[in-house]
């Protein structure tokens, strides 16, 4: 039995944001594409990159969803993310955040368009100055 598009999106936001190891392919298509504030992502290998940093920059990871629900070839998320920030958080080539064990709270949404029960496009929308104000402790 196939899983929701639900489903394959809530595991790919918890592997996202560090929180479950996955094997990103059962996931996305090898072509995927995805955008958030901070990055903007195009292949698979870019994708489990984007994963394993996040798995480096935050410990306790704990995500909670507001709202999932699928509408034809989409799926939608409401989700609330807590996590430490206890690694160096990359945010480009440039722009390394040291850990700061900071406890950060981020509300979010993510959209994503499925091919074959698996995303092949997400964007993922949240406050990105309120999270560096967290870390920096503003």
């Amino acid at each position: 039995m196939s899983r929701s598009r639900k489903e394959v999106l809530a595991e790919a936001l918890m592997a996202e944001v560090g929180a479950a190891p996955v094997d990103v392919a059962t996931l996305f298509t090898d072509d995927v594409t995805g955008w958030s504030p901070w990055v903007t992502v195009s292949g698979l290998a870019a994708v489990a990159d984007l994963a394993a940093l996040r798995e480096v920059a935050f410990s306790n990871v704990v995500i909670m969803f507001r709202g999932l629900d699928e509408v034809g070839n989409k799926a939608y998320a409401e989700w609330l993310v807590e996590a430490d920030h206890t690694g160096p958080l990359v945010l480009s080539e440039d722009t390394v955040l040291d850990a700061t064990g900071r406890h950060l709270v981020l509300p979010g949404v993510t959209v994503a368009d499925f091919r074959d029960g698996k995303i092949r496009s997400f964007r993922t929308y949240f406050d990105d100055i309120a999270l560096i104000e967290q870390i920096a402790g503003a």
